[in-house]
């Protein structure tokens, strides 16, 4: 499944001003937040059934929320219309069940709620769905909400580096990676065109040896450049890794592999493993 995720230069903008992420976050970032949210939005119309109800709260645990509405437009809905809607999402925010079908008033759908270590996050899409395109959407709205809460990582977080190692071929590129795991290190070792694929393959090799790589994306957010890796676990569900470069493109790259592979705690921080 593709990833249509659009930046500034695509051909298909976001047509609004996003809202801003952080108090400290760039407005290129902030760009990159809301077209997360777009493409995650384009996936769940693709793969749900007559979606009439779809948005994403957003909830940094120091800032204020940001609401993201696609379905419906409230520019036609009167105030009390708004405010009912309001309402069931505020019910939802505040619900136990991770995830669940929902009837509030005349609105009805699902609902996947989801946390990391600095912010939480509330995906809602309807009407109701059957239990295979509830699922489907679910998985979607799952692995983007992941990666939605990684924005906040690289503000906060400073993550235990790996040792790469990179080897000139004939005409590919060798990765050789040591990632520290407790007592036990964990090693990988790739191959690919270029050293930012390289970097990925050894990392999610390391990581989690039965997910597949995808791709590495690389985009410009003003000075810096942020990356997102995409990989794919056994179940062939999207697994997605953000990272905001501080200068070493490699490094960041890894961080994402490491994100995406699931090695990274939601606080940056590699989880240790089952014999450390």
């Amino acid at each position: 499944m593709a990833i249509p995720a659009r930046t500034e230069s695509g051909s298909s903008p976001i047509p609004f001003s996003p809202p801003a992420l952080t108090r400290s976050s760039s407005p290129q970032i902030d760009h990159l937040f809301s077209t997360l949210v777009e493409a995650t939005f384009d996936l769940i119309e693709e793969v749900g059934a007559n979606i009439s109800l779809l948005l994403y709260l957003h909830v940094p645990h120091d800032d204020q929320p940001l609401l993201f509405v696609r379905h419906p437009d409230l520019a036609h809905r009167s105030a009390s219309e708004t405010f009912r809607l309001m309402h069931t999402v505020i019910m939802l925010s505040n619900g136990r069940k991770p995830s669940a079908a929902f009837r509030h008033g005349e609105l009805s759908g699902h609902y996947n709620r989801s946390s990391g270590a600095e912010s939480d996050g509330l995906f809602v899409f309807g009407g109701i769905q059957t239990g295979e395109t509830a699922a489907r959407v679910t998985s979607v709205s799952r692995a983007f909400a992941r990666v939605l809460h990684q924005f906040h990582l690289d503000e906060t977080e400073t993550p235990i580096r790996p040792a790469i190692h990179v080897e000139a071929l004939d005409d590919l590129t060798q990765v050789s990676v040591s990632i520290p795991n407790g007592a036990h290190g964990l090693q990988g070792t790739a191959a690919a065109v270029d050293a930012e694929q390289a970097v990925a393959r050894a990392v999610i090799g390391a990581c989690a040896p039965g997910f597949g790589f995808d791709e590495v994306r690389r985009i410009d957010v003003g000075t810096r450049s942020a990356v997102l890796v995409v990989a794919r676990d056994a179940a062939q569900m999207l697994r997605l890794g953000l990272a905001i470069s501080d200068g070493d493109i490699l490094q960041t790259v890894a961080l994402a592999a490491q994100r995406a592979a699931g090695h990274m705690d939601d606080s940056g921080y590699p989880e240790p493993s089952p014999q450390s």
